[in-house]
């Protein structure tokens, strides 16, 4: 009926309203500059914060709250290059993963991606994470076998890693 086809096309226009602006309020965080400058993380980050994140986000995963990204299953991709260590220098970097990803980092700062569909080797795994770490400006918290847990704070930071790891410690 008329009807039902006019509520369908509003509903997918709606969809497409939503999709758009998530698509332009993603851009705007990218492009625009911060108050305080992040800097480099590797640098900021040492050992206690790290494992600060990596017992923060081994909580979200026991909750089932922690947010993943797979790796796009891709049939090009041999066996024999996911055997390869050093694969994951050479396997091309999807824009629409990376954009995946960084649409994650920014909503929840840390994430899991998983790896296990482009690499076999933890080396491998590594390698790809540190690549897509430096393209997304994150860092690399911990590679468990085919899995990285990236962080990287939001606009607006939700994660105090000071307090995150005066916690860890015992310290409230």
């Amino acid at each position: 009926s008329a009807a039902q086809k006019d509520t369908d096309s509003s509903g997918e226009e709606i969809a497409a309203a939503n999709e758009c602006a998530n698509l332009v309020e993603h851009f705007v965080k990218r492009i625009s500059p911060r108050e305080e400058p992040i800097g480099n993380l590797d640098e900021l980050i040492n050992g206690k914060k790290r494992r600060a994140l990596r017992a923060f986000a081994g909580r979200q995963k026991t909750d089932g709250t922690i947010h993943e990204v797979f790796w796009p299953r891709d049939f090009s991709i041999s066996d024999k290059d996911k055997k390869d260590s050093e694969f994951g220098e050479r396997v091309n970097l999807d824009v629409k993963f990376l954009e995946r990803v960084d649409n994650m980092l920014w909503d929840h700062e840390i994430i899991l991606l998983r790896l296990n569909n482009v690499v076999h080797k933890k080396k491998g795994a590594k390698l790809l994470s540190e690549r897509i770490a430096n393209e997304l400006n994150a860092h690399v918290a911990q590679v468990l076998g085919h899995t990285a847990l990236l962080y990287r704070p939001a606009f607006n930071p939700v994660l105090d890693l000071d307090e995150l790891a005066s916690k860890d410690d015992g310290n409230e």
